[in-house]
């Protein structure tokens, strides 16, 4: 019976996220501001083709030069994209789920958490709320910003594991919040970084008004931190250290992305078109920030819900405090977005590293979609208990879920549809220009640099510097034959009658390192692009190139691989111990 509640809960909340969806099952892609995931989701797959179970650098992007990307780029949406392709989708359809399921998994998980503090039937209503925020349907639709969007499907899984553990502090429940944790983090960092305020909000709530066996909460709850960052260790620990490399504190920190010209104005959460632009300083974005017409009137009806509530003989300190917290972190995540937490943004170190200010939607979203379902849940359940009252729930919930998906659903559709096959969208052309304009964040500091018309720092490489070789030798000094051209080892045999250069078109990164005949040879990259370039001798030269792991690298490798099979190991003497007793 149990079980096939449960069934009904996910054929609910399926039948609910259609509508958000609906607009992607057709056989097109569509247009958005961040493009490049096709272009990612093909190189993994080559790499993984490669033999690269993490490829940490690949090839074509870069301007054909190479890039760092999943030393860099959070991974998992890719990888659960990967996972599609493999059984056959094509790369947009592999997206594309990915997208869907991104809707469904984050209308699963705020019913899940949602239900813990109110009804199965105001779950339901917190599920229409969050799906249907105006902001949750900007980052697929306007922005196309696959990682972002993915993390709203794992903040309410995160909180749940809080709300567990606080309520069963042990070591099983410690490392459900732990994987949470980490996925988040290697789905989206600079969201994965505030959720960490968020946190210790929960944490500082729950220690001081809560009545529980706090030192080993305590415990518990620091041993989760620490070992979700374990387990994604080998992804944010070389992203953290090494971006220093990189162009990334010229230009994600500074110019158009600097956080202090992207402030949301207090009208725009009442009244923001719809539209497909970007965001720019001022109050007239070319994107949505609206909350929305239907999620301010719940906001309002939970307030005087609430209101009501405080007048009860009925009413509990616990629902006043969880109503009254859940409140203070809606308001607080929309106090974020604006101007007026400038002095927060100046005094918290690497805050700026969000760039937009208006990132904090995807927090406003989660608990004002709760706090709007909790003020409802305390002024019904404080009505006496007529035979009606679940009846009149029951409507309410029906028809208020009914036209905010009427309402905001309609604006859940792509600006174009783009009738292009994998093909086109994989091309030299495709991914060494057009996606590497647009992307280029991770490249060698070290490279030449120029303004655009924007006035913009952009790298200094035209279309015709864009190479088709993987290497330039002398003419008619050397004889190269290539042995294998993957992502991470190349290889060529020489033959020469004299010494010559040898430049491989790829850019010099940490981590690159040159065999000539076996022994480790110089690399030099002095010129514009930072190419790699070495020295051979004449005569006959076996020379490899192999990208290999940085000590920051093989740590962070280390720890996660130790921490997953730690996971491993646990669970299954819990499942021994469950068998035998």
């Amino acid at each position: 019976m149990q079980k096939l509640k449960k069934l009904f809960d996910l054929f609910v909340i399926l039948i609910i996220s259609i509508p958000s969806f609906l607009s992607l099952l057709n056989n097109s892609y569509f247009s958005m501001h961040d493009d490049q995931h096709i272009a990612r989701l093909f190189l993994l797959d080559k790499g993984i083709s490669q033999g690269y179970l993490y490829p940490r650098w690949v090839d074509m992007l870069g301007f054909n030069f190479g890039y760092p990307l999943f030393n860099f780029y959070p991974p998992l949406v890719y990888y659960v994209s990967e996972f599609f392709h493999l059984i056959g989708f094509s790369f947009m359809w592999s997206i594309k789920v990915t997208f869907i399921l991104g809707f469904i998994l984050s209308a699963y998980g705020i019913f899940l958490l949602a239900k813990r503090y109110t009804s199965k039937s105001f779950a339901y209503l917190a599920t229409v709320l969050y799906t249907y925020f105006f902001y949750h349907g900007t980052l697929i639709y306007v922005r196309g910003a696959l990682s972002e969007f993915f993390s709203l499907a794992l903040l309410p899984f995160v909180f749940l594991g809080l709300e567990n553990l606080k309520s069963k502090p042990n070591l099983k429940n410690s490392l459900l919040l732990s994987i949470p944790i980490a996925f988040l983090i290697l789905t989206h960092p600079l969201i994965a970084f505030p959720t960490l305020i968020y946190v210790a909000f929960f944490f500082l709530f729950y220690l001081l008004l809560q009545t529980f066996k706090r030192l080993k909460w305590v415990g518990y709850s620091i041993f989760s931190g620490i070992f979700g960052l374990l387990l994604s260790a080998f992804y944010w620990l070389p992203s953290m250290l090494e971006r220093k490399f990189t162009l990334v504190d010229n230009i994600l920190t500074t110019e158009l992305a600097a956080y202090k010209v992207h402030f949301i104005c207090l009208q725009q959460f009442l009244t923001s078109n719809w539209g497909y632009g970007g965001s720019i300083p001022g109050c007239s974005d070319g994107m949505t920030f609206q909350i929305g017409k239907s999620h301010i009137i719940a906001l309002i009806l939970s307030l005087v819900g609430f209101i009501f509530y405080l007048f009860t003989k009925t009413k509990q300190k616990k629902h006043i405090y969880y109503y009254s917290f859940f409140l203070f972190l809606a308001v607080f995540s929309l106090f974020m977005t604006t101007e007026y937490s400038m002095f927060i943004w100046k005094n918290i170190p690497n805050l700026s590293y969000l760039q937009f200010p208006w990132r904090f939607m995807t927090f406003a979203n989660l608990f004002i979609s709760l706090t709007s379902v909790y003020g409802l849940y305390l002024f019904f359940g404080s009505i006496k208990q007529h035979k009606w009252i679940k009846l009149v729930i029951f409507w309410f919930v029906i028809i208020y879920s009914s036209l905010t998906i009427f309402f905001v659903g309609r604006y859940f559709i792509p600006q174009k549809y783009i009738t292009k096959t994998d093909k086109e969208l994989t091309t030299l052309e495709e991914i060494a220009w057009r996606v590497s304009r647009s992307t280029f964040e991770f490249v060698p500091k070290e490279i030449k640099t120029t303004k655009s018309n924007i006035n913009t720092t952009i790298p200094d490489i035209k279309r015709e510097d864009i190479v088709k070789d993987a290497y330039l030798a002398n003419n008619g000094v050397a004889e190269v034959k290539t042995i294998q051209n993957k992502f991470m080892n190349k290889e060529f045999q020489t033959k020469a009658s004299k010494d010559f250069e040898f430049r491989l078109n790829t850019f010099n990164f940490p981590g690159w390192t040159a065999y000539i005949n076996g022994e480790k040879g110089d690399i030099y990259d002095k010129n514009d692009f930072n190419l790699i370039t070495i020295r051979v001798p004449k005569g006959e030269s076996n020379i490899r190139f192999i990208f290999e792991d940085t000590l920051v690298r093989s740590i962070g490798n280390y720890l996660s691989l130790t921490s997953v099979g730690f996971v491993f190991l646990l669970f299954l003497l819990l499942k021994l111990k469950k068998i035998k007793s």
